[in-house]
């Protein structure tokens, strides 16, 4: 028996070894995550810790940064309370918000829980990826993180150490360009870049519609809230839940279906609802990149709506109205408010030296649908499914190409290839279905976040291994709306 226990200490201290001395090497080199978007929770949780008296915590995703003007609702409460804007990510989950939370909670403190209206959001979802990355350099807060979360973060330790090892070796850590960074936010955890208008096409994101109805109603999820509602409750802290921000025209259920859902969820949870979900179903005009995220008006709007529903169950701290004066929904821009020049054709552009520009080569080979300002490729014609390899027209008819739709390139039986210019802004489930031959998409926009795939469905029917190029130095992986793609991610240089 004692040989066989040597054996085994023995067997263990040689594959741990290695993996101990990988983790120490990778642990000592910089931070190669700094400039990204989910580099901001150690900010977040310094914010959290450092607040020493009464505080206002919202718990929560991305809607939270993209939808609350802390300082607004500070005034407008005479300073009582500071306020937190503890959401970042739906990726990251909510449970590991409310996690890192816990520790804390305080006697007199308010909690907000506000995960976005997503069946991921309301649910224990957990992503070890995206932790990783969030917490390098602040791997104090892994042990409030359970048993089994912990051992998923071993599991996809090697992918994340050999990333930054690959990142620090060629100088190359990611820099996202746009508003998916570290420094957009400010000192409360709000995004504080102006976002004047909704960049979406037609001011929604098609792949990306919104239930409320008993999907949301995990059960799982409902009894861990309320197990962290009485753990809060008995520190001396109300805690209550809300709805976030939602896009009305990406809304799904009727209003039957939301009112039931409300009601629903007042009876399951330990906590009361703050707002009422019809205060925060938005016109689109208010959003900006996503159906969550607002625009700095949006802020405004639904910061207002949080600010009326505090006073209420405060006893009306701070007197009056909320003294917040509210924009008008702004309009909803064209995307192509003038007519586009169509480039000159001549021979067929060199596949290899494409770099995403105004393109109509192949603009005769397609079927196309107008929908508000812009075009959707809805087909390709019966002649040229034969095709290898092709450019997605970004210009017919003088009008920008914005979309490709579902089924666009169904019976592109031999297509490998596919290239994707900066025009296209939405690619919806199985768009590719049916080309059981294809390898290699490529995509000519640097920033992810103009580009809105399907978060689950987008190659659906397509070949199995087909594979996503993007341009070296693009912001996508460290982005919002590619995170279920990461792995099929592949970098051309141009």
């Amino acid at each position: 028996m004692k040989k066989l226990i040597l054996k085994i200490l023995i067997i263990t201290a040689v594959v741990l070894f290695p993996f101990a001395l990988f983790v120490t090497v990778t642990e000592c080199l910089p931070d190669q995550y700094g400039n990204t978007y989910v580099s901001a929770l150690p900010d977040k949780c310094d914010r959290l810790s450092g607040v020493d008296g009464k505080k206002i915590v919202f718990v929560g995703g991305s809607s939270l940064p993209f939808g609350i003007r802390s300082d607004l609702i500070e005034r407008e409460l005479d300073g009582e309370y500071e306020v937190v804007n503890f959401g970042l990510y739906a990726t990251l989950g909510t449970k590991l918000m409310m996690d890192l939370s816990m520790s804390e909670i305080k006697n007199g403190d308010i909690i907000i829980l506000s995960p976005e209206l997503n069946e991921q959001t309301y649910s224990l979802y957990f992503n070890p990826d995206s932790v990783l990355e969030a917490f390098d350099g602040f791997s104090g807060k892994y042990f409030e993180l359970s048993a089994s979360e912990n051992l998923r973060l071993f599991y996809n330790y090697y992918k994340f150490a050999f990333n930054k090892i690959r990142y620090y070796s060629e100088k190359s850590a990611p820099d996202p360009i746009g508003i998916y960074r570290r420094d957009s936010f400010n000192e409360y955890g709000d995004i504080d870049v102006d976002r004047p208008n909704n960049i979406m096409v037609n001011g929604v994101d098609v792949n990306m519609p919104i239930y409320t109805d008993e999907r949301l109603l995990n059960a799982e999820f409902i009894d861990y809230v309320n197990d962290y509602v009485e753990y809060a409750v008995s520190k001396g802290a109300q805690v209550y839940f809300n709805f976030s921000p939602a896009n009305r025209l990406a809304l799904k259920s009727s209003k039957v279906k939301q009112s039931q859902f409300q009601y629903d969820l007042d009876r399951t949870l330990k906590c009361a609802v703050l707002t009422d979900i019809s205060d925060c179903i938005i016109d689109e005009g208010y959003f900006y990149d996503t159906n969550f995220h607002l625009n700095s008006s949006g802020a405004i709007y639904y910061t207002n709506n949080i600010i009326k529903n505090l006073k209420r169950v405060l006893g009306d701290i701070g007197g009056g109205d909320g003294g917040i004066d509210v924009p008008d929904v702004p309009s909803v821009p064209d995307d192509d408010p003038d007519p586009i020049i169509p480039p000159q054709t001549g021979d067929k552009t060199d596949f290899d030296k494409y770099n995403g520009e105004a393109n109509i080569d192949y603009a005769d080979w397609f079927e196309y649908r107008l929908t508000g300002n812009t075009y959707r490729v809805t087909g390709v014609k019966d002649e040229y499914k034969n095709m290898v390899e092709v450019i997605v027209p970004t210009v017919y008819n003088g009008k920008s190409v914005s979309t490709i739709a579902e089924n666009a390139f169904y019976g592109c039986t031999e297509l490998k290839r596919i290239h994707i210019g900066k025009s296209i802004r939405s690619l919806e489930g199985a768009c590719f279905n049916g080309c059981v031959a294809l390898e290699r998409i490529y995509l000519y926009e640097l920033d992810g976040n103009r580009i809105s795939p399907s978060a689950q469905e987008l190659l659906n029917g397509a070949g199995r291994g087909v594979k996503i190029y993007i341009p070296l130095g693009a912001n996508y992986s460290s982005g919002y709306t590619w995170q279920n793609y990461f792995d099929r991610f592949e970098y051309f240089s141009r």
